[in-house]
């Protein structure tokens, strides 16, 4: 939990998506209308793609390609090629979408449209409109439950999160949580989600929807992401400047580390960092006869 390097980024940075191997991440400049590719490993922005309109939520295909960006004015949901640098086509979606969920296999994309109080079910290949679900008021964050089984909405007007089922696309359950729900993640069978008003993190019990927990651990928390080994939560604090780490068995803080003003990381910001080349072992001595 210490603070390794930082990296210019104009344009009120907010939504962030690293690939699943570690390499890139993406993160959207709502006032530059654009996204920025950077480079985990170098640790700087290697290119800029304009999008237009107001990126918000931002997602990467597993494999990469293409990055997911909801365009909050158009109501659309846009597909960058990241090698091109160039927007290769759009989803409709309903108004307003914030947050994106893929899927882990690539073939299912969730968008969370604010406006109409909805999540939008998209098959990833062709665009088609697999379902709309109505949801709470506002959802804003989304998010796939481990085993691709459910869909988790924060709906930041009605205080609670909707339990979605993924593949017959209904409200499994409504389960009430703290003030202006920003973000809702699964890890360890437990549902943590960051409570923006009420200070808060609300942890309940993936399968049955029973309260655990409620942390008072932060100040204005909005993103919130499992470890690649689903042992820990971070959550990013908007006013108190700090991401603190959660241990997600015994719901407690186990460590905290300040950052500059205004962190969000409204998306999946946190990867396992790429493995490093495995050495070479030295060629064996040729065998000698006697």
């Amino acid at each position: 939990m210490t603070i390794e390097a930082s990296i210019a980024m104009p344009g009120e940075p907010a939504g962030i998506a690293v690939s699943r191997d570690g390499t890139r991440a993406y993160v959207s400049q709502p006032k530059a209308k654009q996204i920025a590719i950077v480079d985990t490993a170098a640790r700087k922005i290697i290119g800029e793609v304009t999008v237009g309109g107001g990126p918000l939520g931002i997602a990467v295909d597993p494999s990469g390609s293409p990055v997911y960006v909801a365009d909050w004015y158009s109501h659309t949901l846009l597909l960058v090629d990241p090698a091109k640098r160039a927007v290769i086509g759009h989803f409709d979606t309903g108004k307003s979408p914030s947050g994106i969920a893929v899927s882990k296999n690539g073939t299912v994309v969730v968008t969370a449209d604010r406006a109409s109080n909805q999540l939008s079910f998209f098959a990833a290949k062709t665009g088609q409109v697999i379902a709309r679900v109505p949801v709470g008021e506002r959802p804003f964050g989304v998010a796939f439950s481990p085993d691709g089984a459910r869909v988790y909405a924060a709906n930041v007007g009605s205080d609670s999160v909707s339990v979605v089922d993924a593949r017959g696309h209904f409200v499994i359950r409504t389960v009430p949580v703290g003030s202006h729900p920003y973000d809702a993640v699964e890890t360890k069978g437990k549902v943590f989600v960051t409570d923006q008003y009420g200070g808060t993190v609300t942890v309940f019990d993936a399968g049955t929807g029973k309260r655990l927990d409620q942390l008072d651990c932060c100040d204005y928390p909005e993103g919130i992401a499992p470890s690649s080994d689903g042992r820990f939560v971070y959550v990013t604090n908007w006013f108190a400047n700090t991401v603190e780490k959660i241990d997600a068995a015994s719901l407690k803080i186990v460590g905290s580390v300040d950052v500059p003003d205004g962190p969000r990381a409204f998306g999946q910001f946190v990867r396992a960092a790429p493995a490093a080349p495995a050495a070479k072992m030295p060629e064996a001595a040729p065998k000698t006869g006697g």
